[in-house]
């Protein structure tokens, strides 16, 4: 019986886990530089202004206003999301998913991995919120 119950807790976790796919930087490249794709950088404001990709606005995932600040993104259009190394996206776009954001996309490895593959960033403070 309990082995029963383990496996239909696993299989309902399973469906109501968030559909959004995890990209390799050459891959989120190609997704963010569709038009109205909304590039967001979930990191805190200060490693937001040591370096980030072009175009990219700052919604900080440890802001507790997190859910209202993200309200600024189109339901719409899709989301591509990344932070320094992939942990915290996910959590925001677990979060942006659980909000009703269903076009959402994230940089596996984050900025890390993105710099990594030697792409550029853009040092600048005016981008964020």
């Amino acid at each position: 019986m309990r082995t029963l119950f383990i496996a239909v807790s696993t299989m309902l976790f399973a469906a109501c886990a968030p559909k959004f796919p995890t990209l390799i930087p050459d891959e989120f490249e190609q997704v963010i530089a569709e038009p109205d794709v909304q590039l967001v950088d979930v990191r805190t404001p200060e490693e937001f202004e040591r370096g980030h990709i072009v175009g990219a606005m700052n919604i900080n995932w440890k802001n507790d206003s997190f859910a209202d600040d993200a309200a600024i993104l189109e339901r719409s259009k899709t989301i591509a999301i990344y932070c320094k190394a992939g942990r915290r996206s996910h959590a925001a776009a677990g979060k942006l998913y659980r909000m009703g954001y269903k076009n959402i996309v994230e940089l596996q490895g984050g900025i890390e991995a993105w710099q990594a593959e030697g792409k550029a960033v853009q040092v600048d403070i005016h981008n964020r919120l």
